[in-house]
C-alpha cells in the first residue's frame, strides 16, 4: 500500500500524524476527483461545480434556488456563483428567473436539457462511485463516513485567537 510521503515524494518525515492524515485527505479528494471532472469535462462540457449546481437545482425542484442558497449547499465553495451560473445558463442546462413575490431576488431552475444530462450521467455517476468506493464492506464505508464527519464537526474558524 503505498503511503502518503510515497505519492508526493516527500523525503523528510512528517511533523506529526494530524499533518500526514490531512494531506491524506487532500491527496484523496484529489485523486478521486480528477477521473470524473474528465469524464463530466468530456461528456457533456461541464465542470465538477457545474454537476454539482445541477444536482441542486434539480433536488430544488419547481422551487429552484437563489445564488445564495446555491452557493451554501456547494460541496467545492465557489466564491463566484453567479459566473458559474452564467456558465450553466449559456449551456443551456439551467435558466434564470426572478422571483415573483421578490423581484430583486433571482432564481435559478434546472432546465430540461439540464434535467436530461443529469439522467444520461446518473448511470456513468453510480459506477464511478462502486469504482472509487465499492471495494470497501459496508462497514468500512459506515466507519469512514463516520470518521469524516466528526472531523468535520470538530473544525473551528482559524486562526484561533
Amino acid at each position: 500500500m503505498n503511503s502518503v510521503q510515497q505519492e508526493i515524494r516527500q523525503s523528510k518525515p512528517f511533523r506529526s500524524l494530524e499533518e500526514e492524515v490531512y494531506l491524506a485527505i487532500r491527496l484523496t479528494s484529489a485523486v478521486m476527483d480528477e477521473p470524473l471532472a474528465k469524464y463530466l469535462r468530456k461528456k457533456c462540457g461541464i465542470s465538477s461545480s457545474q454537476y454539482n449546481l445541477l444536482r441542486i437545482l434539480r433536488g430544488a425542484g419547481a422551487d429552484g434556488r437563489t445564488m445564495s442558497e446555491i452557493g451554501e449547499r456547494m460541496i467545492n465553495r465557489d466564491p463566484d456563483v453567479t459566473r458559474l451560473a452564467d456558465r450553466t445558463v449559456k449551456l443551456g442546462y439551467a435558466r434564470r428567473m426572478r422571483d415573483l413575490e421578490d423581484r430583486r431576488v433571482v432564481k435559478l431552475f434546472v432546465t430540461a436539457k439540464g434535467l436530461d444530462i443529469l439522467a444520461e450521467l446518473d448511470e456513468a455517476v453510480d459506477r464511478f462511485m462502486d469504482q472509487a468506493l465499492g471495494t470497501m464492506p459496508p462497514a468500512r464505508l459506515e466507519l469512514l463516513r463516520d470518521l469524516l464527519n466528526e472531523v468535520r464537526a470538530s473544525l473551528r474558524p482559524f486562526p484561533v485567537e
